[in-house]
């Protein structure tokens, strides 16, 4: 059912007390809510245009300089990069939450990458993945290779073990499974250590790397 209200009009004529970015934020996401209501294209409503207009004012007056922001976005950027987000929703059911999700995997597949150069495998002969399941499933990240296989998920059922790794033979584990607290991917060095006291090489590769 589709109906058509006076609220984004109104609000979009009369923007007064929309001055702050808050204020006018929260108008245009409910004009879009009203638009998408009234069954009408939002790209082409003169209401939602006027309200991006007045937000645009409004981040206009607290933030007038373009180059200021684009420092501090690096700024905030790399300080994202710096902690990452992985060891805050470790330990946590990341099921219906997809953003959550989506974060963990994405940034354990980037520890697991900076772990397989660490020791040296062949990118080539290196495959990392995700599976995410279904939404109400935490998913998985995993690491396959020829000799090794790590799985990375959010929880498990032991504390500091969301990591699990065993030794492989032409790619089909082969060997007993170890665990490891989901931190050490963030610490190559600490890691293979580990990989080198429990599993040894991986064929003429030596799972250390420098301190």
């Amino acid at each position: 059912m589709f109906y058509d209200t006076l609220y984004r009009h109104n609000q979009a004529l009369s923007p007064a007390g929309l001055e702050t970015i808050p204020a006018a934020l929260h108008a245009l996401n409910a004009a879009v809510d009203d638009c998408r209501r009234a069954g009408k294209p939002i790209a082409h409503d003169a209401a939602i245009i006027l309200l991006i207009r007045t937000l645009a004012d409004a981040a206009d007056r607290s933030a007038p300089s373009a180059s200021e922001l684009r420092l501090r976005c690096v700024a905030d950027r790399a300080a994202v990069l710096a902690s990452p987000a992985l060891l805050d929703i470790a330990g946590n059911s990341v099921g219906g939450d997809y953003p959550a999700k989506r974060t963990f995997h994405c940034q354990a597949r980037r520890g697991l990458a900076r772990l397989a150069e660490a020791i040296g495998l062949d990118p080539d002969t290196a495959r990392i993945n995700s599976a995410l399941g279904a939404d109400y499933e935490d998913g998985t990240t995993e690491l396959r290779h020829a000799d090794i296989g790590i799985r990375v998920v959010p929880r498990s059922f032991l504390p500091d073990s969301e990591i699990s790794f065993n030794r492989c033979r032409n790619g089909e584990p082969a060997g007993k499974v170890h665990l490891a607290p989901i931190a050490e991917l963030l610490d190559a060095a600490a890691f293979a250590r580990r990989l080198a006291a429990k599993i040894g090489t991986i064929g003429t590769v030596p799972l250390a790397v420098a301190a």
